[in-house]
């Protein structure tokens, strides 16, 4: 293999912004023990901008919600996550386990800046459930953000499970689940289908997904 496999070298890997602060420390950890001879760079960055940057070359595979749908770009699943309502504490719907997405369109909804794929996500469900969500006028260019908002009373959001045990636990907020079939997201690895390493990044997604998987409630595909 050498300096052809890309488990053995430099590796720029991007991961989109809602993914990276919750699944790094376990990825990290795990990749620098099973691939000792991967010298990893982490690129955050949104959707757009990390899938210009692997067409482009500047960035070898990237971490992202699915599908990419881009022509020439290889997705593999890792795993699913559902997504939890974080709420003020307090609130009427906290630690309900069956909420329907019809709710919210009856909850001021926070938003993520355009750009971010949760942002799109959210509305999606809201489309797919039929309401037209009242929209929170605050809007926050992290989840970190978002969430600190949610605990001051300025509205609800969606946050995905990777993220319940930093952000709601840090910020005291209360959780509601939704109902069956809960609304969620597919995240995976997309790299350059030009690249032959197909092989490589399988292990690699593997690797992420069983890491991810044994800190928290996500369903490997």
């Amino acid at each position: 293999a050498g300096v052809a496999d890309p488990l053995q070298g430099a590796m720029r890997l991007g991961l989109i912004p809602t993914v990276a602060p919750y699944v790094l420390p376990a990825v990290l950890a795990g990749l620098s023990q099973q691939l000792p001879d991967l010298n990893l760079r982490v690129i955050e960055d949104q959707t757009d901008r990390l899938l210009t940057g692997l067409r482009e070359g500047a960035v070898d595979a990237a971490v992202m919600a699915l599908p990419a749908q881009v022509p020439g770009l290889t997705e593999i699943p890792i795993y699913d996550e559902d997504f939890v309502l974080a709420l003020p504490p307090g609130h009427a719907l906290a630690g309900k386990r069956r909420v329907p997405p019809t709710a919210l369109a009856d909850l001021p909804l926070l938003l993520l800046d355009e750009g971010h794929c949760l942002r799109d996500q959210t509305l999606e469900i809201c489309r797919n459930a039929g309401v037209r969500a009242e929209l929170a006028t605050t809007r926050a260019a992290s989840l970190a953000t978002a969430v600190q908002c949610v605990n001051g009373g300025l509205g609800v959001t969606l946050i995905p499970q990777t993220a319940v045990a930093v952000e709601a636990e840090r910020n005291g907020l209360a959780l509601a689940y939704f109902s069956s079939p809960q609304p969620g997201r597919r995240i995976g690895l997309v790299f350059r289908a030009s690249s032959g390493r197909d092989e490589s990044y399988r292990r690699l997604a593997g690797i992420i997904g069983h890491v991810v998987a044994a800190g928290h409630q996500v369903e490997l595909v």
